[in-house]
């Protein structure tokens, strides 16, 4: 049986195609703001905060250890599925995370899982977090959200590396990833003023 000349196993073949390419322009999206992020944050890390820069709301630092436990959970998911292989990621309508996880790329050094390096940079965030909110240790507590600021960076950076791969060279985008990516650019984003303040607290300190 055929539809309009194309027989049900070419227009298998043809879907999965079409939505391979879905999310490519979703993930180009991301990468420009990613990299307007970076370079803003390199901007304010040179140049300090305005003089009347406002403090930043609560809010945004209560949800920067939300953000992280999400990106922990998305890492650690996607640890297993680049770790096992009979296994198969839940992709969603957009793109073909499984093309991606199982891709080269997946895999640091040709050993190392991606994702878990992510992991490993959310623990790193929560705990530099938590380190912010030591009140025993105010001095120590100090560094806490330069070291999230800093951890956030780089894994915006990596992030950015990851998210132009997946349209430009594995042809190919994961949800999951993106997930991750924006997770982590709020981090960054939330922590660049708590760290500038920081610095500048401890530059002033005698």
């Amino acid at each position: 049986m055929t539809l309009y000349g194309f027989s049900p196993a070419l227009l298998t073949r043809l879907a999965a195609a079409e939505g391979a390419a879905d999310g490519f322009g979703l993930a180009i999206a991301l990468l420009v703001v990613m990299i307007l992020t970076l370079v803003y944050a390199v901007y304010r890390f040179v140049n300090g905060l305005p003089a009347d820069s406002p403090p930043p709301p609560p809010w945004q630092d209560r949800l920067i250890p939300l953000l992280a436990a999400l990106g922990l959970s998305v890492a650690l998911y996607l640890t297993y599925i680049e770790t096992t292989p009979e296994a198969s990621a839940i992709c969603g309508p957009v793109g073909n995370c499984n093309a991606v996880q199982k891709s080269p790329y997946a895999m640091l050094f040709g050993v190392l899982p991606v994702a878990l390096l992510g992991a490993a940079g959310y623990v790193g965030m929560l705990a530099a977090w938590a380190l912010a909110h030591w009140r025993q240790r105010p001095r120590a507590a100090r560094w806490g959200y330069p070291l999230l600021f800093g951890a956030s960076f780089f894994g915006t950076a990596f992030s950015a590396y990851l998210t132009y791969l997946e349209p430009f060279v594995i042809r190919a985008v994961c949800m999951w990833c993106i997930t991750s990516a924006v997770l982590v650019t709020l981090i960054l984003w939330f922590s660049l003023k708590p760290a500038l303040l920081a610095l500048e607290a401890e530059a002033d300190e005698p």
